[in-house]
């Protein structure tokens, strides 16, 4: 589907006529089918990009381990692999793995062995190598923002639905009380669909030995998530 057909959908679910957008505006709409790849994506891990890295050389005395990675990828979400141009791997590490390994590692120069992922997109390496060093990257990626009508989503066609469902939930979150608890199963529904697109590249990431798969909604309770809270609800009291 494209997003002039995605944003028809929500409008006929959402009852807003013949006359055009009414109480829902479009570009609300835009900004929820957006939010809802971004959010697929995001748990599914299912976009992936391979590009190189430009890694500045080592200065003596000045620890030059940590990069923030959206300053080299505008569109980066993790790494899934990093390996040297010849395809040797950098083994990925945890922060006390590297502090237990060399308790000087920040300022350890040498040919990068590891590196650790830490936060959204702070990446640590060790070693600092003597020059400028070019590493191939593999990075799970954002999706490009849909903006004109014939935009396509870039997720699987067979996901396509499940973004409508999202936009749809989404619209009506804002309503609040009855009306928002109406919509939760179409919120269910996309987790449904992320969970099956979601265990494919787990299987995916893990035949191609990536250093990361995407997180196991099937183990995740949703039970809470989709029901409203009842001491947020207004209560009836009885007569007398």
């Amino acid at each position: 589907m494209i997003l002039s057909q995605m944003q028809g959908l929500i409008q006929q679910r959402l009852n807003e006529g013949q006359s055009g957008y009414v109480f829902y505006p479009q570009a609300e709409m835009t900004s929820a089918l957006n939010e809802a790849e971004a959010f697929f994506v995001l748990l599914t891990l299912g976009l992936e990009t391979t590009l190189p890295w430009a890694v500045p050389g080592y200065v003596p005395g000045t620890p030059n381990t940590n990069f923030h990675m959206l300053t080299y990828f505008a569109d980066w979400i993790c790494p899934l692999r990093i390996a040297t141009t010849a395809g040797q791997r950098i083994k990925p590490a945890r922060l006390e793995d590297l502090v237990s390994r060399d308790p000087q590692w920040m300022t350890s120069p040498g040919f990068p062995t590891r590196y650790a992922a830490c936060g959204g997109d702070l990446v640590a390496l060790y070693r600092q190598p003597q020059a400028a060093l070019t590493l191939n990257v593999t990075y799970c990626r954002a999706p490009v923002a849909l903006v004109n009508p014939g935009d396509a989503p870039e997720i699987p066609a067979e996901y396509h639905p499940k973004l409508v469902d999202y936009g749809v939930y989404r619209m009506r979150q804002g309503e609040g009380a009855q009306e928002f608890k109406k919509v939760l199963p179409l919120f269910g529904l996309f987790l449904d669909g992320a969970t099956h697109f979601g265990n494919y590249v787990r299987s995916r990431n893990r035949g191609s030995q990536y250093d990361k798969v995407p997180f196991e909604l099937e183990k995740f309770d949703r039970s809470q998530l989709l029901n409203l809270r009842r001491d947020l609800m207004p209560e009836r009291k009885p007569n007398g």
